[in-house]
């Protein structure tokens, strides 16, 4: 709980944007697992008024309970101020060319969010197998070697020949020598129109090594992820297609995609707390 320390003294600073993701598409807030909440939020307005330096003396005499209760307190109200509808739908175009006027409008980053793409989709593919990006690196530094997935986000579009108004992902451990992983989580939600933005949140999946893969069903008759040639922060391509080899949903093997990103963002407890307090771009 130390590294919730500096993110928190940071995130409290008056006018500091966060945009935090709080319910999935196709889902009720019935749905959604409730949290034991407490309510902060006459102490996180308290601490409001304190300058950075007070903040950051006053978080350090509380428990690590305590500092975890205000980090939740914050993202409530995060989210009630920026509304919690993440989607925007598009009008027409065909999916494999997925021109301007269906361009997502993305939510801006959340903390704790890996994002490689910058927003613009161009492409899509229906490939039969899964495909997504490989999570390795935030701005050149190396994910947790350990960490847990928290939230999955995704742009998708209708397949060549769509008939099933649903998109579903699988979250893999990291690659193995001989180029394949494991699955360890899955889920599927429905979507809407011509593109949609869906959102899993609530997964709470933990991963082990130097890298984790968020692979979308890429099947013509169900929405598949769009991809996009642009990176942000210069971290480059990530996009891979995954092999199952009748193994699904684990993957045998993995072939790069090495000038696209697909639209896909990760969020939870995968970087460094020093990567977690950032300005929304």
């Amino acid at each position: 709980m130390k590294r919730l320390l500096p993110a928190l003294a940071h995130l409290l600073i008056p006018g500091l944007l966060v945009t935090a993701v709080m319910i999935r598409p196709g889902a009720s807030v019935a749905d959604a697992p409730a949290p034991a909440a407490v309510d902060n939020s006459a102490q996180l307005q308290a601490m409001k008024t304190m300058s950075p330096a007070e903040r950051r003396a006053h978080l350090k005499t509380m428990t690590a309970t305590e500092r975890r209760g205000l980090w939740m307190q914050l993202r409530r109200e995060r989210a009630q101020e920026q509304g919690q509808s993440l989607r925007k739908r598009g009008d027409a175009a065909t999916p494999h060319a997925l021109t301007g006027d269906r361009q997502p409008s993305l939510p801006q980053r959340v903390v704790g969010s890996i994002t490689y793409d910058n927003g613009t989709a161009t492409t899509s593919f229906n490939t039969g197998t899964i495909v997504g990006n490989r999570f390795n690196t935030h701005t050149g530094v190396p994910v947790f070697t350990s960490g847990t997935v928290s939230t999955v986000q995704a742009v998708v579009v209708q397949g060549s020949g769509f008939t099933t108004s649903s998109a579903g992902f699988v979250l893999l451990g990291p690659q193995t020598g001989g180029g394949g992983a494991m699955a360890i989580f899955s889920s599927f939600t429905a979507a809407t129109g011509t593109m949609d933005t869906v959102t899993f949140t609530g997964i709470g999946a933990g991963y082990t090594g130097s890298s984790f893969y968020v692979l979308f069903g890429d099947f013509s008759n169900s929405y598949v992820p769009a991809f996009g040639t642009g990176t942000t922060l210069a971290q480059g391509h990530h996009g891979v297609m995954g092999n199952t080899g009748g193994m699904g949903p684990n993957i045998t093997a993995t072939t790069p995609l090495t000038t696209l990103n697909a639209l896909i963002r990760a969020t939870g407890n995968i970087v460094p707390v020093e990567l977690m307090s950032f300005d929304v771009e």
